[in-house]
């Protein structure tokens, strides 16, 4: 009677489930290796998402200076007029000096550089217009603006169209080279200046603040040599 027996006893020890403890311990293990899954998964979206912010970063800059650069190499010694017809102090006009020409001053917006520049297309001479283009560059809103109207002088009924380059800055500035002396190179904060030789200076400097990259400068020749 004993063989029966015990071959039903390790059957039943055989067939016998996990008790309470072991299932939570499970459950507990299951839910530790769940989490460590979604917090990978978490940070590496995370990552790709950055990354592309940054490179999204890179490609405003770079896009922005390969624009001004353009600009730069090819100004014109063109004095523009305004609307009623007075001309600017120069063709070529920034900084501080830019700031006090600019009547009445606007309030929400720091004006940079403003100068004709060459080189526009007009392909088969369609439009009745020359080569010749202004720009503006302003900071507003933490954005690099560049505002270009149609024709060199200003006009009430000419549509002016704006591009913002690069955002997320919380401040904008800009130096021009005069010169060069014994104790370095010399900076203007404004163009025209009295030091000045030549319609525009031979550099200019621009120093930002904010975004991702902190504060750093960016160094433009203008004109041909650029």
């Amino acid at each position: 009677m004993t063989g029966p027996v015990d071959m039903r006893a390790d059957k039943r020890a055989f067939q016998r489930g996990l008790t309470l403890p072991e299932l939570l311990i499970s459950l507990l293990i299951f839910a530790m290796v769940s989490s460590a899954g979604v917090a990978g998964l978490r940070l590496a979206i995370d990552g790709r998402e950055q990354l592309e912010a940054v490179d999204g970063s890179l490609r405003d800059w770079q896009i922005f200076q390969t624009v001004l650069r353009e600009d730069f190499a090819q100004v014109a010694p063109r004095v523009p007029r305004d609307e009623f017809g007075a001309p600017a102090p120069g063709p070529f006009m920034g900084g501080r000096a830019l700031e006090l020409a600019v009547q009445p001053p606007r309030q929400d917006e720091t004006p940079l550089l403003a100068f004709v520049r060459a080189g526009r297309g007009n392909p088969g001479a369609k439009e009745p217009r020359s080569e010749l283009q202004h720009v503006e560059y302003v900071f507003r809103e933490g954005q690099i603006i560049r505002r270009a109207r149609p024709y060199v002088d200003a006009a009430r009924n000419h549509a002016v169209v704006e591009r913002a380059l690069v955002g997320g800055l919380t401040a904008a500035e800009v130096e021009f080279l005069i010169g060069q002396t014994a104790r370095g190179l010399e900076w203007a904060e404004g163009w025209p200046t009295p030091a000045a030789q030549g319609f525009a200076p031979s550099a200019a400097r621009l120093t930002f603040e904010g975004g991702r990259f902190g504060r750093f400068e960016a160094l433009f020749w203008i004109g041909r040599v650029g």
